[in-house]
Parts: C-alpha cells; sequence; structure tokens
C-alpha cells in the first residue's frame, strides 16, 4: 500500500488517477468535507468509481482516541478492500444539488435575520424597555419600546436603527432567494405533486424533494422515514424489547419540516382533506401529554405518503388512507 500526500486540486486528482489505475475498476473512498463535491465530480468524471462514507459510520475511526486525515484514509482503504462499509452517503447531481445550495443559503440568511432580532432584544432588555412576549420583527419591536413614556435614549436608538438595517437587508435576501427557488422549482411535477399532500406547502415540497434526491435508492417508506431519523431507537435482548425516543439520524433539515407538516396537519389543515391523517395522529394521542408522540407520529405518515408520491408519480388521494375500521392501507392514487 503506499501512501501520499497531494493538494486537492483537480490537476492533482486526474495526475493521481492516472498513477493509480493501472487497470480497470479502479474503487476510491473518501470522507464527506467540504470538497467531498469537488473531488467526486473529479473522480466520476473520469469514469472513476467513488463511494462516500461519514467517517462517524466506520467503526476503526469513529473508535478511535485518535483521529486524523491519515488514520481516516487508511481505515476507509481498508474497509473497502474488505468490502466491510456502510453505506455510501448519496452524492446528489444536477437539480438537486443546485435546490440544496439554495436551501443552505435561504437557512443562513434567516438564521442571520433572527440573530439580528434577538439582539434588538437584547439592546432593549438591556435598556429597561418592557418587551412583547413574541415579535417578529425588530421595527414591531422598536414601536413597543417608543410606546414607552421614558422614549428611547440616542445609543439605544442607534443600535435599534442598526438592526433595523440588517434586518431589512436579510430580509430582501431572503426574498430573492425565495424567487430563484420558486423559478427553479416551477417546472418539477414532484414538487408539485408532493404539494396535494396536507401540511405540505411550498417549501416542505421543495425540501422533502432536494433531500430525497433519487427516491430509488430507498427501498420502502420505511427506510425514508429512518433517513430522515423519525423512527424509535430500538435496545432488544433476548426477550426484553425496548422502544426509545427517535434517532434523530439523517438531514436534520427534512426532520425539522416533518415536525412542523406534523403541527400544522394537527392544528390547521383543512378537516376534510386532512381528517384520514388526524385520525391516525388521534389515535396516538390518547392523552394530552402524547401530544409530541402524536406530532412525529403524523410527520412519519406524511413522509410515508411522500416517499409513494415519489416513488408512483401519483397524488396524494385522503380516499385511500386506512380507516379507523382497519380497511386496508394505501396512501397515494
Amino acid at each position: 500500500m503506499e501512501r501520499v500526500s497531494i493538494p486537492t486540486t483537480a490537476k492533482e486528482l486526474q495526475d493521481l488517477v492516472g498513477r493509480s489505475a493501472a487497470g480497470d475498476g479502479l474503487l476510491v473512498g473518501q470522507e464527506l468535507g467540504t470538497l467531498a463535491f469537488f473531488v467526486h465530480d473529479v473522480r466520476t468524471a473520469l469514469g472513476v468509481e467513488i463511494r462516500s462514507f461519514n467517517a462517524d459510520q466506520l467503526r476503526r475511526i469513529a473508535a478511535s482516541r485518535k483521529k486524523t486525515d491519515r488514520r481516516a484514509a487508511f481505515w476507509i482503504a481498508k474497509a473497502l478492500q474488505t468490502g466491510m462499509t456502510p453505506h455510501p452517503v448519496y452524492i446528489p447531481t444536477g437539480p438537486i444539488r443546485r435546490l440544496r445550495s439554495l436551501l443552505a443559503q435561504r437557512d443562513a440568511v434567516v438564521a442571520e435575520r433572527k440573530r439580528w432580532l434577538l439582539r434588538a432584544r437584547s439592546c432593549l432588555r438591556s435598556g429597561g424597555c418592557g418587551l412583547p412576549k413574541a415579535s417578529r420583527s425588530v421595527a414591531r419591536l422598536r414601536d413597543k419600546a417608543l410606546g414607552d413614556p421614558d422614549g428611547l435614549d440616542a445609543h439605544l436608538a442607534e443600535a435599534l436603527d442598526l438592526c433595523q438595517r440588517r434586518e431589512a437587508a436579510l430580509s430582501e435576501e431572503a426574498r430573492r432567494l425565495d424567487a430563484l427557488l420558486e423559478e427553479e422549482t416551477a417546472d418539477i411535477p414532484a414538487i408539485q405533486r408532493l404539494r396535494t399532500i396536507p401540511a405540505v406547502g411550498d417549501q416542505v415540497a421543495v425540501r422533502i424533494y432536494a433531500a430525497v434526491g433519487d427516491i430509488s435508492r430507498f427501498p420502502n417508506a420505511r427506510a425514508l422515514a429512518a433517513h430522515a431519523g423519525l423512527v424509535p431507537n430500538v435496545h432488544q435482548s433476548g426477550e426484553v424489547l425496548h422502544m426509545g425516543r427517535i434517532t434523530r439520524m439523517g438531514s436534520p433539515a427534512l426532520r425539522g419540516v416533518r415536525i412542523q407538516a406534523g403541527h400544522v396537519l394537527l392544528s390547521r389543515c383543512d378537516p376534510v382533506k386532512a381528517g384520514p391523517l388526524r385520525e391516525i395522529a388521534s389515535r396516538i394521542q390518547s392523552t394530552r401529554g402524547r401530544r409530541k408522540i402524536a406530532v412525529v407520529g403524523a410527520a412519519r405518515h406524511i413522509l410515508r405518503i411522500a416517499y409513494d408520491v415519489l416513488r408512483d408519480g401519483s397524488t396524494y388521494d385522503p380516499h385511500l388512507l386506512r380507516s379507523p375500521a382497519g380497511a386496508k392501507p394505501a396512501t397515494a392514487a
């Protein structure tokens, strides 16, 4: 086994493949990181099979107390030689990668906008001003503060002005990204079909489509739910079986929007269209304390319906869901 270290450039990667490929069937492994997409694209363009892994899922790497890039590369190569590797990580291409990039940019902008709102709240709190229980913009916070008989001092007003300007700029950037997302997804039929599911709006449909990518990589709806981390932990030994909280593995973005959709399903959706799904959640929510469990259950069922919609090219039909009497389940038409 030869060990070399090269700069991560297209030319060096191409030269390395040229030196390594004495024959056909070259298999390459890589650890996920910032340059994973770049390395994947360069290698696949040369006809090389490349598999990407999360190092935490490789037992030798995860259990080591000395984790370095050199050790990670060594154990990935050993795992490829023996075939004892976890499932490779899906590397999206084309429109899926573009959508994921836009969604990541939007998430960053929204998170930064929220930070400026929190800064404004902190400024008002430190100035002794009363704060409303909920406010979604710096302007509303400022209006509340101006209603105070004592008014605002110059330094506090200047700080709020800064927060408001930054928030306005970030809001404009978020609107621009929303317009780009709408333009990119306007001609994607799968997203239009996903929107027929109760509690699945524009943003949720786009995020499901972008997170799933190639639906054929999941053998069934249960595998997709596991990918989103919406299945319970299982500890089984002998006749003892314990099922705990959800695993929270996989895509946090996909899991997050599904949980939001579960809340929307139970509180805001059209009762006629969403009735069958609500009945499923109601059977879980036997008491007030089980509402969170019911929300997760609703999220998991919505995702299973989304699997059928994406796999079959169908749309949501509430008449095909399992009835309380126990009819045979079907989720899409």
